[in-house]
């Protein structure tokens, strides 16, 4: 949910503006990214579809057209502060995908084909890898791909380079973390993957348009 300012979101290949008072859904194994336009604030929730069976039943084999729908961050704060009532927790989650399904028209998802089978491949390996060091030739062995055809489809199908893939699906969980917990900066660091605090400032600066700990005093809960 963006509060302030504008977020430019990529969802697979098509892109799209948050502004204040919207927010996007992104759905499993749907490759993303955002970046903020100029000085912006605003919340992340990231959540297992374990907490929302009936929406994902509702959802079936249909995705988003567009993915982009009215919803202030206000209320949602409170129903979803970290380690609260789970009852709550779980209002509000409900509250995103209801009004997700009320405002946004569906269409039946593609049919997967090799190269869909291999976002998702890349996807849960990223997720179970990401806090240790990864190189692409170690992703290449470990998945059975050339590397040159995995370095190509990295550019190709998911518009950006392995690093920038990694950089990306950390920080995403660093500003998660920032947000969401008291944790030192260091420890954050650490535990999305970054082996220096240097690296860690420099990644979330060309990500965020800003340090981690002007990022934690915009967003915190």
């Amino acid at each position: 949910c963006v509060q302030s300012g504008t977020l430019a979101c990529t969802l697979e290949t098509e892109q799209y503006e948050v502004n204040p008072g919207e927010a996007l859904l992104v759905l499993p194994d749907q490759i993303h990214s955002y970046r903020t336009i100029g000085e912006s604030q605003s919340v992340l929730w990231v959540f297992s579809t374990d907490w929302v069976p009936e929406f994902i039943s509702q959802l079936g084999q249909r995705e988003f057209i567009t993915p982009v729908f009215r919803m202030e961050a206000a209320p949602l704060m409170e129903l979803l502060w970290p380690g609260g009532n789970r009852c709550k927790q779980l209002a509000g989650l409900y509250l995103i995908c209801g009004t997700a399904l009320e405002q946004c028209f569906l269409q039946p998802r593609p049919v997967p084909d090799v190269d869909a089978h291999l976002s998702s491949k890349i996807i849960d390996y990223v997720q179970k890898n990401y806090t240790h060091t990864l190189t692409l030739e170690q992703m290449a062995r470990d998945l059975g791909y050339n590397y040159t055809y995995l370095s190509a489809y990295f550019n190709h199908s998911l518009h950006t380079g392995f690093q920038g893939f990694i950089n990306q699906y950390r920080i995403s969980h660093a500003a998660a973390l920032l947000q969401g917990s008291s944790l030192p900066i260091t420890q954050v660091a650490e535990q999305c993957g970054f082996g220096t605090i240097r690296s860690f400032n420099r990644v979330f600066l060309k990500e965020k348009g800003m340090t981690p700990s002007a990022f934690r005093k915009q967003n915190v809960l």
